[in-house]
Order: structure tokens, then sequence, then C-alpha cells
């Protein structure tokens, strides 16, 4: 290629691990990271009188339990970064995520220990998610959604024919740690999963031993119980290859889903895009429409459901400088959509979870969210009889 473009794909390559090594070095340093919030609880504890404290007896047990369950949270987050080794033992991890640990160092040797507030946070995020996905504690809440969207899948492709040289495809984007993919392709579709997001990447790959991880204990409001806060929960409930019952079935793309799914290879390539707690993550969710448009064979169907967030409203506040964020209500989303070429097949308000404690005692975490079908439009309206035809014409991308 010619220099220049040379040069830019070299300095892409050194943003992106830039990228992979900052996330790495967040995990790497939590501990440290939430070691403060622990010792604003013991200082409250020192400015309690006598006689305060003396009601409280356990307080500073109950301090230095967190204390272990922050250090075996620790523990887990070091055996998962060991995985990621660059010039490593083959096949241990992605060569995408490989450099993860040698990212790291370079990044530390550049910023010191120091890890910005919203990077913390995501990583708290993350043992947050792991028992929504892979622990028996969050299967209430998935059902709520990625329930819905499995009983959905099975509704519209239950007439695909039984001798198909394949099953039906499914796109997943923002598929976070990977559960709903692999629970899809359990049911006897083929998946294909997309995440951005470096902390769901390494996490979702490393995840296929068993550990027990505490996601609640650095939440010291609305506890019912000192167990409750500090419980540990058991990760994975279930063996991921256990759901996959086949070679070919399951794939994992890394990059923006804008970038990755406009290319031309993607038109017209997935029978289904199951889309769960994601619309909302867009910049720009009118683009989002698009490009599952574009990945969408005709009679292919978008089942997605969540609340509109708007993940980069408030992304001013936090990264700095102004955020495209493009925030639509409900009608106007739906509008769009139709506007698109789009038909409605089904239309309801639900309530899902995400992420909530389901001991806490405030369930602040629970959406009133869009469950909502949409098809793309095909010659005989179906996907079994639209796989093999053209394409309609798709809008702009």
């Amino acid at each position: 290629m010619p220099p220049n473009d040379a040069d830019k794909q070299m300095d892409a390559d050194q943003e992106e691990r830039q990228a992979l090594g900052r996330v790495a070095h967040a995990l790497r340093h939590y501990r440290s990271g939430v070691e403060p919030e622990v010792a604003r609880w013991e200082r409250n504890l020192s400015l309690l009188s006598p006689q305060h404290r003396a009601l409280v007896p356990r307080l500073p047990e109950k301090i230095a339990a967190a204390r272990q369950c922050i250090y075996r949270n620790q523990l887990f987050i070091n055996a998962m970064l060991s995985m990621f080794v660059e010039d490593g033992e083959e096949g241990l991890a992605p060569p995408h995520l490989a450099p993860a640990s040698a990212a790291a160092d370079e990044y530390e040797a550049a910023v010191g220990g120091t890890v910005a507030p919203h990077d913390l946070d995501k990583a708290r995020y993350v043992l947050k998610n792991i028992a929504r996905d892979w622990s028996e504690e969050g299967a209430a809440e998935r059902a709520q959604s990625y329930g819905r969207i499995l009983r959905e899948l099975r509704r519209l492709f239950a007439g695909w024919p039984a001798g198909a040289a394949e099953p039906p495809s499914v796109l997943v984007p923002g598929a976070g740690l990977a559960r709903l993919c692999l629970e899809v392709v359990d049911m006897g579709f083929q998946a294909q999963g997309n995440e951005f997001s470096y902390f769901m990447l390494l996490t979702s790959a490393y995840l296929l031993n068993g550990w027990t991880i505490h996601p609640w204990c650095h939440n010291s409001c609305n506890q019912l119980s000192t167990d409750d806060q500090l419980r540990g929960v058991q990760v994975p409930d279930v063996h991921p290859a256990a759901l996959v019952p086949g070679p070919g079935l399951l794939s994992m793309s890394a990059g923006d889903f804008g970038e990755v799914y406009r290319q031309p290879e993607y038109a017209a390539a997935f029978d289904a895009v199951a889309a769960c707690f994601f619309l909302d993550t867009a910049h720009n969710v009118l683009e989002y429409l698009e490009v599952i448009w574009h990945t969408l064979r005709p009679g292919g169907y978008l089942v997605s459901l969540g609340p509109l967030l708007y993940h980069w409203a408030d992304a001013r506040s936090y990264l700095g400088g102004e955020q495209l964020s493009v925030e639509l209500s409900l009608e106007e989303v739906k509008a769009a959509a139709l506007a698109l070429g789009f038909r409605l097949v089904r239309e309801e308000m639900v309530e899902a979870g995400f992420l909530a404690n389901p001991r806490s005692m405030m369930q602040a975490s629970t959406y009133r969210c869009a469950f909502w079908t949409l098809q793309k439009p095909g010659a005989d309206a179906g996907p079994a009889t639209a796989a093999g035809g053209q394409q309609e014409s798709a809008p702009p991308l």
C-alpha cells in the first residue's frame, strides 16, 4: 500500500493496542481502584461515637470481609489476564486479544497506575455482567429479555424446512459475554455475535472455567444483610461448550457494529438480528437501523428488546468534548424504521431487569422495554423462501 496508507494503518493499529492496554490496565488495577470506597467505610466508622460503634460491633468484620471479596475478584481478573500473552501458546487467546497484557504494561509505563473513573466503573460492570449472563442467580433476569427474544425467534422460524442445508443465521449485535449467542445456537440456529468493548471481549474469551466472584461487594446501600452484600456467585452456571452442538454454528466478530456490518460482504447475510439492550448504544440509532436492514435477507427479522437510555447522551461529562448522540422517542424510532421499509410484525411493552441485584431493597435497574419484531419485506415475506431470493434495494449506507 502507499506509504501514507501504511502510516495510517500503523497509527490505527497502535490506537487499537492502546485501547486494549487501557482496558487491561483498568482490570489489573480493579482492587486498588475500589479500595478508596472501602477506606471511606472505615473512615466513617471511625467518626462514630463509641456508643454508636457499640451498636454495630460487626462492622469492622464486615469491612474486612468486603476486602477479601474484592481480593478474590482480583484473583479472577488476574487469572483471566494471564491468558492473554503476546507470542504465547497458540490457541489460548484470540490473536486480536493476545497482546492485552503487554499492551497494559506499555499503557502503565506511559500513564502510571492511574485508572480513569469511568474505566473503573466498567471493571465493576464486568463483574455484574458475568453474574447476569453466566450464573444461576442471573437466570430470572435473562428470562425477561433473552427468553422473550428466543421464543420469538422460535416462533418466527417454526416453518424453516427440516431438510434445509443450513439452519437460520442470526446476528447478535452488542453480544456482551455471549450468553445470548450460545442460547441461540443451542436452540438450533447459527449465530454470529458482535461486540465492541474490550472489557466484554476479554472476559467472554476467558469464561470457560469455574470461578466464584462477588459482584455486589462494592455496594453498601439497600442491602438486606451482610451475607447478601458479600455473597459469592458461581460462574459459569453451564459450560459454554455444552450449548454448541457442532462446529461452525457460532462465531464472534470484534469491532464497531456500524463499521463492521456496513461492509458489502454482510449484505443480506442473516435471516434475523437479535438485539437485546442494544439499539440505544448507538451514537445514531438511525444508522443502526440502516445497517441492520443491510445485513438482513429479504423476509428476515429484527427482534429487539430494550429501553432508550442512549448511552452517549452524557458522554461529554466523562470523555470531554461533544459526542454525537441522536436521542429519539420510541415513536420516532418506529416511524424511522417503517420509513426505511421495515414492516411491523409485533409490538409490546414489557418489564426486564438489567444488572439488577435480585436481593437488593431497591430494584432500580428494571426497565419498561420496547419488545418488537420488524420484518424486511421479501418476495413471500418469509425467511425460508426469501433466503435464496434477490435482495431488495436497501436504504443507503
